[in-house]
């Protein structure tokens, strides 16, 4: 029997002036009015002929109908899954609808709504405003209607399911077999009920430097592997694993110094790596390729699948890595070194290659380089190396160093003629004048040559009055020589004219076409007196 209050099923008759009527199986039909039916849009969202869930507010009206309510049905269903959700800790989905101080707002549909605090958001610097989450409701307030959710306990509860499925399918340190899902250039991805995992190349081959295509791995295969980790979920499996490591057998067989053909596989600027047996690799750094030349790019001189002979130099158990070496197959020429090229001897050198601001590389011989430090080239300055060096050109320079132990020999050029300064300290003495020349004006020194490769600078005052200009030789006077800093202080007399003689010699330059010599005035004069007693 029908009655107020109550939550009904029914049937949409038809609709007029934004009434809706409703066949509730009474004598009298329901109604839902427009003031409701125009405020939640339900006169354009539900259609003659639904089948729709009303509230019964009055059983009669003035004109014979019963009043009904679906906002308040609507709010009733939605709030009562609301209710069962927090006392079955079941979970609900909501919408969020805007973002409010300390969280967000959550509609469940009619109205009903909720609070997602941040800490329980997950959604630090993210937007979720628009999205629909799943919920579970941790506060439930039914006089109040105050509902607190999170949706982080969902992403806990999730995780956890998740991690427990993980751990059933993906057993911990046991052998499965699982289905090749995708082939990618760095491993592979395969499936087991519907869990995937990644495989690193690295833990499906004992090999480096190829690739699974390369291996041969196919999408649809099977494929045994190990379960290497499942913590959290996350599984790490291995194929590797379950094969023997040719490592191990390559330490039982080999030791350092014992000789192995090879085969170049990838070429690094740090060095190469070589296939040494089948699925074990070797390492040859660049320093190990030869005695004589320091080889930057080894793709110059070796080439991917290149046969070579090469000796174990260290085997390291903890990285199953191989270091090996070309150039320690022969004799090592830097034991005798020193005897070729004794410190102090002058040599003959090609000039090969310029290096601005560190050097120039010198060919002594065929294989065998040496450096010339760009501060060992010349005692004179210098801005680029192409003002003092030819590349190819054929220069003497002196031994300066040879290091057995780094492989070089350092060369020096401006050894071979002894320096300036000590020319300059031997011939001249404090309190000596010598006329030097001025090759720079700053505007608070002047920059003179004293000899060749000695250079000083004298303090002015003010660069505008300066009797000489750049080029100009002037007397100095050795006022101070420091050997040790390799300085010379100097003096100049009247090096800056006084204001007034500045004027003199500024009026005497420009008017230098009308001056007369000393003697033109004397003769001058005479011619004078010669008229006068002609007269």
């Amino acid at each position: 029997m029908i009655r107020d209050g109550m939550i009904i099923k029914g049937k949409v008759l038809r609709k007029s002036d934004g009434d809706i009527f409703v066949n509730i199986n009474y004598k009298s039909e329901g109604v839902i009015p427009k003031e409701e039916t125009s405020k939640y849009a339900y006169y354009d969202s539900i259609s003659e002929g639904d089948d729709i869930d009303v509230h019964v507010k009055r059983m009669e009206t003035q004109d014979g109908f019963v009043l009904l309510s679906k906002i308040i049905a609507d709010k009733k269903i939605v709030f009562g899954k609301v209710k069962n959700a927090f006392k079955d800790g079941g979970f609900i989905e909501g919408s969020v609808t805007k973002a409010v101080k300390g969280g967000f707002i959550i509609d469940f549909g009619a109205n009903v709504t909720a609070f997602l605090p941040m800490s329980h958001s997950k959604a630090y610097g993210e937007d979720i405003v628009g999205k629909k989450l799943p919920l579970k409701i941790i506060q439930l307030d039914e006089e109040k209607r105050n509902v607190v959710v999170s949706y982080k306990e969902y992403m806990t509860e999730k995780e956890k399911t998740e991690s427990e499925t993980v751990a059933r399918v993906y057993a911990l340190n046991e052998k499965t077999t699982v289905t090749v899902a995708q082939v990618l250039p760095d491993g592979i991805e395969v499936e087991k009920e519907s869990i995937k995992a990644f495989i690193p190349f690295a833990e499906l081959s004992w090999k480096t430097g190829s690739s699974p295509e390369e291996e041969g791995f196919k999408e649809g295969e099977t494929l045994d592997v190990l379960v290497v980790s499942n913590e959290k979920g996350r599984v790490v499996l291995s194929a590797k694993r379950l094969r023997e490591n040719p490592f191990k057998s390559f330490m039982d067989n080999y030791k350092p110094g014992d000789r192995l053909d090879v085969r170049v596989n990838e070429i690094f600027p740090e060095g190469m790596t070589v296939s040494v047996s089948d699925g074990l690799e070797g390492f040859v750094p660049a320093g190990e390729f030869s005695y004589f030349r320091r080889i930057k790019d080894a793709s110059a001189v070796y080439k991917k699948g290149d046969p070579l002979k090469a000796c174990v130099l260290k085997i390291d158990e903890a990285k199953n890595r191989v270091i090996l070496s070309v150039k320690r197959l022969e004799k090592n020429p830097w034991n005798s070194m020193e005897e070729r090229y004794p410190v102090g001897s002058r040599v003959f050198g090609i000039v090969r290659t310029l290096v601005e601001g560190e050097g120039a590389v010198i060919e002594l011989e065929e294989n065998i380089d040496a450096f010339l430090h760009a501060s060992n080239i010349s005692w004179n300055p210098f801005s680029s190396l192409s003002e003092v060096l030819v590349t190819g050109e054929k220069k003497e320079l002196k031994i300066m160093e040879v290091d057995k132990s780094k492989y070089t020999i350092m060369l020096g050029l401006k050894q071979l003629h002894a320096s300036p300064w000590a020319l300059f300290t031997s011939r001249f003495k404090e309190g000596a004048y010598i006329d030097a020349k001025i090759t720079e004006i700053d505007d608070n020194s002047v920059t003179v040559l004293l000899a060749e490769g000695v250079t000083s600078k004298i303090g002015i005052r003010n660069k505008a009055k300066l009797r000489n200009q750049k080029g100009d030789v002037i007397k100095v006077k050795i006022n101070k020589i420091e050997k040790d800093a390799k300085k010379v202080m100097l003096l100049a007399k009247d090096l800056e004219a006084t204001e007034e003689q500045k004027q003199i010699d500024d009026y005497m330059k420009s008017h230098d076409h009308n001056t007369f010599k000393l003697n033109d005035i004397i003769n001058f004069g005479n011619v004078n007196k010669e008229d006068e007693n002609a007269k």
